[in-house]
């Protein structure tokens, strides 16, 4: 199957129209549809339909979108793969969660740098990093994901990282604000601030609100790091880790435990089988000692974050 036909697809759907795929192809349109034209054929697909204003996706187009969108994307990493062999050999290909991303990669990179470490990575950054995400077509060498599961797919091996406490994220001059923890029930009726339910990270937190309360999603948000935020600016009230917020501005807003404790696992992962590239033993190390860092800076830290 031709990979610029598949490309011309993947860029039709992203980009909206078939002039931007044509422009990021730098082809011209009836090249283009010609290329779309070949693989409905390949496929015994009909993946658009045509009307007089242009292209819109079938539904037999929007469910090969749906099902191969991480083997697309594993087929554009194709050139940069070929160009980093090119010259000398590939990066350390690690793929995180945004918050977490910001919280623990970022800092371990830098750690590193200042030692010295001739490690040479390429990170992803995708909203939420679950498992879903990582059974695929997504190329990766390692990755940081909560363990939603005790179940891990058998083409990866997981190893348990650190676990941290979810808690209350409310603003100072919330009702609330003035307690020592928060139960289930306190948060009936209240508004809260929720990441997207499909995504992992958000999944878990929705559970827990909803576990024997009647509790209002005031506001959905696809960032957990936003719903964070949003608490800060008195939204309302929003379910978050202290690591996560490592380095976000909380003056107008504290943490508070919830009751009973809500605690998610984070592992490191990666392909089943394949022994770990250079330069990842050090980067987990690294990522170990910034969390350890972060604990012995503060007896709250130390109580909502631990080592695994």
């Amino acid at each position: 199957m031709n990979f610029k036909s598949l490309r011309a697809f993947q860029l039709i759907v992203e980009r909206g129209s078939l002039s931007a795929a044509a422009g990021d192809l730098c082809l011209s349109q009836p090249a283009v549809s010609r290329l779309i034209a070949q693989l409905e054929s390949e496929l015994g697909l009909v993946l658009f339909n045509r009307t007089g204003r242009g292209l819109t996706m079938s539904k037999e187009g929007k469910l090969f979108y749906d099902t191969t969108k991480d083997i697309l994307a594993g087929v554009d990493e194709i050139p940069r793969i070929a160009k980093e062999i090119q010259h000398g050999g590939r990066h350390l290909q690690l793929l995180a969660g945004s918050h977490i991303a910001r919280a623990v990669v970022s800092p371990a990179l830098a750690m590193l740098q200042r030692e010295g470490s001739k490690l040479r990575c390429r990170l992803d950054v995708i909203s939420d990093v679950g498992l879903d995400e990582l059974s695929g077509g997504r190329h990766f060498d390692l990755a940081i994901a909560p363990i939603t599961s005790p179940v891990v797919p058998p083409h990866l091996e997981a190893h348990r990282l650190f676990s941290v406490r979810v808690e209350a994220v409310v603003p100072r001059s919330h009702r609330l604000a003035s307690r020592n923890a928060i139960s289930v029930s306190d948060l009936a009726d209240e508004d809260l601030i929720i990441p997207r339910q499909e995504e992992s990270y958000g999944q878990q937190i929705s559970r827990f609100a909803n576990r024997g309360a009647s509790a209002k999603t005031f506001v959905e948000t696809q960032s957990s790091l936003i719903a964070c935020q949003m608490a800060c600016d008195g939204v309302g009230i929003a379910l978050f880790d202290r690591l996560s917020a490592r380095g976000l501005h909380l003056g107008s807003a504290q943490f508070i435990p919830l009751e009973p404790d809500f605690w998610m696992t984070f592992a490191f992962l990666h392909p089943r089988g394949e022994a770990l590239r250079t330069g990842a033993v050090a980067f987990v190390d690294a990522v170990r000692q910034v969390i350890a860092d972060f604990i012995v800076a503060d007896p709250l830290n130390a109580a909502a974050v631990r080592l695994e």
